[in-house]
């Protein structure tokens, strides 16, 4: 009996399709293009790669019109202008390093595919206004998850998506309505995650109320807990009913408040009903603890890998 040796030459057409989309469009130009007729003609019906424009890509300039019409996913890495036409087919895109030139070239005539948006850089220059006019908007109308870490909204201006599910916002600045603005746009919104890294104001208008009954899943990681921050998350949970995940990861405790565990296992109790998946990681000063809410089943206290050695609770409704 012989054994049978399998080359890449021996795969079916549609298989190597399939791997083709595995592979970053730099490594399948350098490895099959031009090989023989054969994977020519394959790599011209590939249609999902996903390719990442570094800050030495003009070293690619050959791929980028070869690959251009073939590329569903789009990461680029410099902060050099960028011609969206090239690209009529992009479904994610991701700036890392934006610019006022890059967040203008977005727009809903060259990116018609776009359902997935990710402005990854907390301090890039204040150049999003014009970007947030067409992401809360019927523009983008395949839009369904967007992260931008520098959300404008203007007040006068009237915003409505019913496309956007998921939105992942790290303001550096914080304005009173703009949970409010962002409920109002998002009817249909189900995830919400907010990341706050810094240490800004997050005060809310004790008087302020825009519930939002669509929202499922909550994700809020701060980089520091106080009594702002913490009646932050009570508004919260208090017009998000009905919501079913909320994770909290809290990074510091810089004014050494003792966090209220009783008061917050009231605020979920009494806020959201129907919530069934609950994680926490939340800096304390002792080990001493309570399970005070069904979902605080699963309990540990970690130490931090850092020097000063944090104690952190971590808590979870799975077991």
């Amino acid at each position: 009996m012989y054994d049978i040796v399998t080359t890449i030459e021996t795969l079916p057409n549609e298989l190597l399709i399939t791997l083709f989309e595995y592979i970053s469009g730099h490594d399948l130009y350098n490895a099959f293009l031009n090989l023989n007729s054969r994977f020519n003609s394959i790599i011209t019906v590939v249609k999902n790669l996903h390719f990442t424009l570094e800050e030495d890509w003009d070293s690619k300039e050959s791929i980028i019109p070869f690959f251009a019409s073939h590329i569903s996913k789009l990461i680029i890495k410099h902060d050099e202008p960028i011609d969206f036409s090239l690209y009529p087919n992009i479904r994610s895109l991701k700036l890392c390093m934006p610019t006022g030139n890059q967040c203008n070239a977005i727009e809903p005539c060259l990116l018609s595919n776009l359902e997935h948006l990710c402005i990854s850089n907390l301090y890039f220059s204040d150049n999003s206004e014009q970007l947030c006019r067409l992401i809360f908007s019927t523009s983008f109308s395949r839009l369904q998850t967007c992260q931008i870490d520098k959300l404008t909204l203007n007040d006068d201006h009237r915003y409505s998506s019913f496309s956007l599910r998921q939105l992942t916002i790290s303001p550096s600045a914080w304005k009173s309505n703009m949970y409010k603005q962002i409920f109002d746009a998002c009817p249909n919104l189900t995830n919400l995650q907010i990341i706050r890294l810094q240490n800004i104001s997050f005060k809310l208008p004790s008087n302020l109320t825009c519930s939002h009954t669509s929202v499922r899943h909550l994700y809020i990681h701060f980089h520091s807990i106080g009594n702002e921050g913490y009646n932050h998350i009570d508004w919260l949970l208090s017009n998000l009913a009905n919501l079913q995940s909320f994770t909290l990861i809290i990074d510091e405790n810089e004014t050494k408040m003792k966090f209220p565990f009783d008061l917050f296992a009231n605020l979920l109790t009494e806020h959201v009903p129907y919530l069934t998946d609950f994680n926490a990681k939340i800096p304390i000063n002792n080990v001493l603890f309570k399970p005070l809410h069904r979902l605080f089943s699963h309990i540990k206290v970690r130490k931090s890998q850092s020097q000063d050695s944090k104690m952190y609770l971590l808590i979870s409704s799975e077991i």
